[in-house]
């Protein structure tokens, strides 16, 4: 079953603890799960108010 996830954020959340340093991956893109892999430089040039679909041949733009 395929699933369609609205994320919005383009950048990674850190988090601070104690004397680490955590990024969780924001954008739904990371093939590391949580945390971040820099999948969201992809998403730097998406437009506001459009959908993107991802997949492993890269970026689609889906009209609606």
């Amino acid at each position: 079953m395929a699933r369609l996830i609205k994320c919005t954020e383009k950048g990674p959340y850190k988090i601070e603890a104690g004397d680490k340093t955590f990024w969780i991956c924001m954008c739904g893109l990371s093939k590391d799960m949580p945390f971040c892999d820099g999948s969201h430089k992809k998403t730097k040039d998406e437009e506001d108010g459009k959908l993107y679909v991802y997949d492993e041949n890269g970026r689609v733009e889906i009209s609606l």
